[in-house]
């Protein structure tokens, strides 16, 4: 067998990347370097190697309308599916809870329509691990009988896969409406991880 010993592979097509046994290595996908450990041992590479930075991306919306007084959205929600490509699995959903399968530094977007004829908000809620949730962001409407929207965000970082989030609907009606639709995002949150905690 022999061994060929170089400096630099360079590509002969500008970002066509480089096939070696079979393994194609791109600058879009890796940075420009790969590190390869000094011991003995295996190197596995997934199909695409994500750089660092912002590497998770999720949505959820409403899909039915919730009307009723104060309380969280407990029900019919889903991860965006119109023209939508999640950026990693970080984010489950389940009765309205919001869970994480990874720690790092999120940026958390809530955009929200609502019609009431009083005071109506919906609040980003967050547990930090302890059991106890607590306000973060409040998306506040106008009422007055009219539909109006709004939307907040927060940035929290989230050490441990013990936190969740919920949404919360503050109002002083029983007929307030917070909206919801399959088709398209009337109420929704999303998840953008911005980096390692």
């Amino acid at each position: 067998m022999s061994t060929v010993q170089v400096d630099a592979i360079n590509e002969s097509t500008t970002n066509a990347g480089v096939t070696v046994d079979g393994v194609l290595i791109k600058d879009s996908k890796i940075g420009g370097t790969i590190t390869i450990p000094g011991s003995t041992g295996t190197m596995a590479l997934t199909s695409d190697i994500i750089p660092s930075g912002i590497n998770g991306l999720q949505t959820f919306r409403l899909t039915a309308n919730r009307t009723g007084g104060a309380g969280y959205i407990t029900s019919n929600w889903e991860e965006d599916d119109t023209d939508y490509e999640a950026l990693g699995s970080f984010i489950s959903e389940s009765s309205g809870v919001f869970s994480f399968s990874s720690t790092g530094k999120y940026l958390i977007l809530t955009m929200a329509m609502m019609y009431s004829t009083g005071y109506n908000n919906v609040q980003t809620y967050v547990d930090s691990g302890d059991g106890t949730f607590t306000s973060r962001a409040r998306a506040s409407g106008v009422g007055g009988s009219h539909e109006n929207g709004a939307s907040s965000h927060c940035f929290v970082d989230v050490t441990s896969t013990n936190f969740k989030v919920k949404l919360y609907t503050s109002n002083n009606n029983s007929s307030t409406t917070v909206y919801g639709d399959t088709d398209y995002n009337k109420t929704a949150i999303s998840f953008i991880r911005i980096c390692d905690t």
